[in-house]
């Protein structure tokens, strides 16, 4: 017998939409593993499906099943985690029962590596953004490396670097993700590769 969930595994659109207008809080409802239409949709990668049931129909992108687990954590593909993460506002940063977030739990599981490795640069405890002046705003995340591994490079423009990033990561309203990973990689490039970039071409000239 079908039912939404089957009709959300399905990718079967039309039929989701006729339960909806049934029962509009179906899009949130939960069947016996606390599984919803939007974790058998994101699980199948049905993404328009997605789109639909979060952006259309008031779909909860973080809302949790029996273990904990958001529908993030049943991605299987790059494409599927990105829509979520960066397009539906997913959080990647909940954990499950278990303690684990999802690129945890997708990398322990060792089935979709490329899907954990994304999640894992979104993850990243000692980026930029979540520098001693404070963590970046929800939703914001930047691929970027360890401030403890940058530290001693960054010198003496370390200071001035880290208040760009910081007053950047203070006006999230004014960017989307997108334009504020352009800004952030402008600003790795002005203040750490155009400089090491001098001082390679320097080294040259001397030797020559």
């Amino acid at each position: 017998m079908s039912n939404i969930w089957i009709a959300a595994s399905d990718g079967n659109t039309s039929q989701v939409l006729s339960y909806l207008s049934a029962r509009p809080s179906l899009v949130n409802a939960k069947d016996e593993n606390g599984y919803t239409p939007i974790h058998a949709a994101a699980s199948y990668g049905h993404l328009d499906l997605l789109r639909t049931l979060i952006k259309d129909h008031g779909g909860d992108v973080n809302l949790r099943d029996d273990d904990g687990d958001t529908p993030l954590f049943t991605a299987e593909t790059v494409e599927v985690a990105k829509l979520l993460v960066e397009e539906l506002g997913a959080d990647w940063s909940l954990k499950n029962d278990d303690g684990l977030t999802a690129a945890e739990s997708i990398e322990g599981e060792d089935a979709y590596p490329l899907v954990a490795e994304y999640l894992q640069t979104l993850a990243s405890k000692e980026a930029i953004l979540s520098s001693d002046a404070g963590v970046p705003p929800a939703g914001i995340a930047v691929n970027l490396t360890s401030m403890d591994e940058v530290a001693e490079e960054l010198k003496p423009v370390d200071e001035e670097f880290k208040r760009k990033i910081e007053e950047l990561a203070s006006r999230p309203g004014e960017y989307t993700q997108e334009e504020l990973r352009q800004l952030v990689t402008e600003a790795v490039h002005k203040h750490i590769l155009e400089p090491e970039e001098r001082n390679v071409k320097a080294k040259e000239s001397k030797e020559e």
